[in-house]
């Protein structure tokens, strides 16, 4: 199973991308939970802990595709070292006005700054790697591996956060975030050999046009991804907690994205006959079975199976939408298409937390779970729409 991504990472400067890229891509699962555990502690208030760590995500949300516009025409490096810089510099000033006690204000500023500023790494890092691979069987294998990346990234940074929070200091965990993703930026910018060269403005391929149906619709996958994601983890923390084993969500947790990151080995090792849009439908309505069993568990160790075999169906169907924007936009739009379905799942992740626990504190952390269920119906449903009746009839070869 692992033949495939050994062959991708004898690729000329393809193991040193793939590792500034997930060291890059570590602020994405370390800056809002950083900034929840810090503000809680010194102000006391969670709702405000949320409200800034909230902004933060909308912030990367709404600048992600002008990132990817900007990185199509201009070229990675100069966007990656100043992003990066200033994300750095946006945290740093933000350490400084919790521990001054600034105006609200002042917070919710810095925090905008440190989020739309963050480079989106793992659109630019797919983008790299369709710039070096081209179409086919090794460009699937490499999304699938960005997946597994993705996992990797969700597993490590929540546990470096409280560690370093509960051992060492708040303000160090979110100081680690902005050392990892300067580190991260910096060292993927300095690798300009793999960098897609950007188109400029001379050449007129800024016209190329989006099919913009497609693309939101894909994006609105994406952010019922994101809901599920996020409403699971809600309700599975008050699962655990009203069984009275709090401290066994982490592992279930760790059990579901485990599940993800296998599944995401395999899909990528495997050669696969079908379209990509049928394997985009079959992994969302896999997604909603596998989300179905879950009102019904009565167990902490119940949970942790269910959600494992949850989690399998995440990573490929995350791979399957990137791969049919891969096919459905020209490529000198690449890296703008991509960040449109990643603000799609990072859109998804608020909502998706707010409904699940308001349905939790309405009917029991049980009886919640039929929220995730009924977001992972809607994305079959959008799915099938997607490939239906907004499937572009021009493909592209990605070069």
């Amino acid at each position: 199973m692992l033949k495939p991504y050994v062959h991708l990472m004898r690729r000329p400067g393809a193991s040193a991308f793939f590792a500034a890229g997930i060291l890059g891509r570590m602020p994405i699962s370390m800056i809002g939970l950083g900034i929840v555990i810090l503000i809680a502690q010194e102000s006391g208030s969670y709702g405000l802990a949320g409200a800034v760590s909230g902004v933060a995500v909308i912030a990367g949300a709404l600048t992600g595709p002008i990132q990817g516009r900007l990185v199509d025409r201009f070229g990675q490096r100069v966007l990656l070292m100043i992003g990066s810089v200033v994300c750095t510099i946006a945290l740093a000033a933000l350490l400084v006005a919790v521990r001054a006690d600034a105006a609200t204000w002042v917070l919710y500023v810095l925090s905008f700054v440190a989020g739309g500023t963050r480079p989106q790494v793992g659109s630019f890092v797919r983008a790299r790697w369709t710039h070096l691979l081209g179409r086919g069987r090794a460009l699937q294998t490499a999304f699938a591996l960005e997946a597994v990346g993705d996992e990797v990234v969700f597993i490590v940074g929540p546990v470096l956060v409280t560690l370093l929070a509960t051992q060492v200091s708040p303000y160090a965990a979110l100081s680690a975030a902005g050392v990892l993703g300067l580190a991260g930026g910096i060292w993927l910018a300095l690798l300009r050999a793999s960098d897609p060269p950007g188109r400029g403005k001379s050449d007129g391929t800024e016209q190329a046009p989006l099919p913009w149906v497609s693309i939101m619709l894909l994006s609105l996958i994406g952010l019922g991804l994101g809901a599920t994601l996020g409403g699971t983890e809600v309700i599975t923390v008050a699962f655990t907690t009203e069984r009275g084993q709090a401290g066994m969500s982490g592992v279930v947790l760790a059990v579901w994205a485990f599940g993800s990151l296998l599944a995401g080995l395999w899909y990528g090792s495997v050669h696969w006959r079908a379209p990509v849009e049928r394997r985009l439908l079959i992994g969302t309505i896999a997604l909603a079975i596998t989300l179905a069993p879950l009102p019904w568990v009565n167990s902490v160790w119940q949970l942790g199976v269910v959600l494992f075999g949850c989690g399998m169906t995440i990573a490929p169907t995350m791979v399957a939408v990137t791969a049919c924007v891969e096919e459905w936009v020209p490529p000198q739009r690449l890296t703008e298409a991509i960040t449109w379905t990643v603000t799609g799942i990072l859109l998804g992740v608020a909502p998706g937390n707010a409904a699940a626990g308001h349905a939790v504190d309405v009917w029991g952390a049980s009886t919640a779970y039929w929220v995730p269920f009924a977001i992972g119906i809607a994305c079959a449903l959008v799915a099938a729409v997607s490939i239906t009746f907004a499937r572009p009839k021009t493909r592209f070869a990605h070069n």
